[in-house]
């Protein structure tokens, strides 16, 4: 195989795997919709109300997490794996595994004062990858603006932290969701 030959197929590869990032435009929407829903929830319900378990909003997740599962098993049948899409897979699967050791740490040890900056650092890593990796700016923006969003998450109390992850999902998931799919639609 020649140079020529290996550069082509790895250009087909990063191109097949940003058309998959244009099908899982949907992902980022989802997952955006569901923050952004269940973070306004628990600060309204937090807020405003007497209610004594405003934090059950977050059973959201749980639509997501199979929603997801479903997605993602669906396009391991029909697509094909790259190292791209492989690399994807692993680190948001990272994210989320360091997502569920921040919350169960906060539930046990910290609190939730800290957990939700550190979630949102999370967040930004998994979004700034993923835009890296398929060199789509509004990701990477997105991630960036949730680790300023994250910094600023330290100083502020928790219930301002609630409004703070709504935003922060507006500008690195949902934003650049729509984007994406308003892309795929063109393309």
């Amino acid at each position: 195989m020649t140079e020529a030959e290996s550069w082509k197929i790895i250009q087909e590869m990063i191109a097949n795997s940003r058309e998959n990032l244009r099908n899982d435009g949907y992902l980022y929407l989802l997952w955006g919709q569901l923050v952004l829903a269940a973070s306004m929830s628990h600060y309204f319900l937090l807020t405003l109300t007497a209610f004594a378990y405003p934090y059950a909003v977050w059973l959201l997740m749980l639509i997501g997490v199979g929603a997801t599962i479903w997605k993602v098993s669906k396009y391991r049948r029909q697509r094909v794996k790259t190292y791209v899409g492989v690399l994807m897979q692993s680190s948001w699967l990272a994210v989320f595994i360091g997502i569920m050791i921040t919350l169960v740490a906060a539930a046990l040890v910290t609190g939730y004062q800290i957990a939700y900056p550190v979630i949102l650092l999370l967040y930004g890593m998994g979004i700034f990858i993923s835009g890296s990796l398929f060199r789509f700016i509004p990701l990477i923006i997105g991630g960036v603006g949730c680790w300023v969003i994250a910094l600023a998450a330290y100083f502020v109390p928790f219930q301002t932290q609630l409004l703070l992850l709504a935003l922060a999902t507006m500008v690195g998931y949902i934003i650049p969701g729509y984007l994406l799919k308003s892309q795929y639609k063109h393309a």
